[in-house]
């Protein structure tokens, strides 16, 4: 027969397990179900042009914003978009030229935002640029390319703007990680390429590669892009563009240190970094002059045969502006 003080120590003991289980329950039940999500996976492109995604896995701004971001490091922009389309990713980053590319071929996809800008990063490089300062003595050269990147289209308008375009030249499509091999083993005599690749050339030469001084003569952006059926849900979009956001921001505060994480984020030689850093415009956007590019890119790849005519399409369907605009209104009203 149970006795009243028995039942009365059953129920105290009954109560202390209650009192424990809940306190040992997270107190913030956003957090712990951020934690059971599978995480988000980004392929970002090995550049510095990444940096606001490596600045905000370091900094924390991921976590702060209640995401679990995996960044998968890919060699170039069109890699990256491959993974994507592929969904080894969610997300990935790439140039507008990709992105124009890849319009001609498919519109399930977005660009949710821009979140670097630089005039400064594509150039032609040459181990021997003295003699092809002369653009006349590019008819008959071998220049190495990637196809369907900033890095072909670079090419073409230099070649429009100096009206060489009917000079023979032999176009050699290369994969990102071969153009500097090729240039050095006299596979090519010029490469069009994007940074590290000239500070690199330029450590071992006396005098710099560049062909010609191409600062300003192209405009290149590194933008983050999705599916439109991803999984990925709006809140968690809009919390992955204010990861980026406040990522931009702190270079912009903090260059100096910025410069550091990248540094061993990527492994790359501190100067090697600030001798291209000062070009780049870091910040959150999705301007008209983007569109304005990407219409100007998709007709020179129109008229150089590179795409279908037929298949040409309204950017503003592969443009996510209701996002980063749901966004900058949420941050105002905050």
């Amino acid at each position: 027969m149970t006795t009243p003080l028995a039942k009365f120590i059953y129920i105290l003991f009954m109560l202390s397990i209650i009192a424990c289980l809940t306190s040992c329950e997270p107190s913030n039940n956003a957090f712990a179900s951020k934690a059971l999500r599978k995480p988000i996976k980004i392929a970002v492109s090995n550049t510095p042009l990444s940096a606001p995604l490596f600045i905000a896995q370091q900094q924390g701004y991921f976590e702060q914003n209640n995401l679990n971001v995996e960044l998968v490091i890919i060699e170039g922009g069109v890699e990256c978009f491959n993974a994507m389309i592929n969904h080894e990713v969610d997300f990935a980053t790439s140039s507008e030229t990709v992105v124009m590319f890849n319009s001609f071929k498919r519109t399930d996809f977005s660009v949710l935002a821009s979140f670097v800008e630089t005039d400064n990063d594509v150039k032609l490089l040459s181990l021997n640029p003295q003699k092809y300062k002369h653009l006349n003595n590019l008819a008959n050269a071998r220049i190495g390319i990637i196809k369907g990147s900033a890095s072909e289209f670079f090419l073409d308008s230099l070649l429009i703007m100096y009206n060489k375009t009917q000079q023979p030249i032999q176009r050699v499509y290369l994969n990102s990680d071969q153009l500097l091999p090729a240039l050095l083993n006299d596979k090519v005599d010029i490469i069009s390429a994007w940074e590290p690749l000239s500070y690199l050339l330029s450590k071992q030469m006396s005098h710099s590669p560049e062909i010609i001084n191409s600062r300003g003569l192209y405009h290149l952006s590194f933008n983050l892009i999705g599916l439109k059926d991803s999984p990925i849900k709006q809140d968690q979009k809009l919390a992955l563009l204010k990861a980026i956001n406040e990522s931009t921001e702190f270079i912009q505060q903090h260059p100096k240190q910025a410069q550091q994480v990248i540094s061993q984020t990527l492994e790359i030689d501190a100067q090697q970094l600030k001798y291209s850093w000062s070009d780049y415009t870091f910040r959150l956007s999705l301007s008209n002059a983007l569109f304005s590019k990407i219409q100007t890119q998709s007709q020179w790849a129109i008229d150089n045969q590179l795409v279908p005519r037929e298949n040409r399409v309204d950017f503003r369907l592969i443009f996510d502006r209701q996002l980063l605009e749901t966004y900058t209104s949420q941050e105002a009203g905050s």
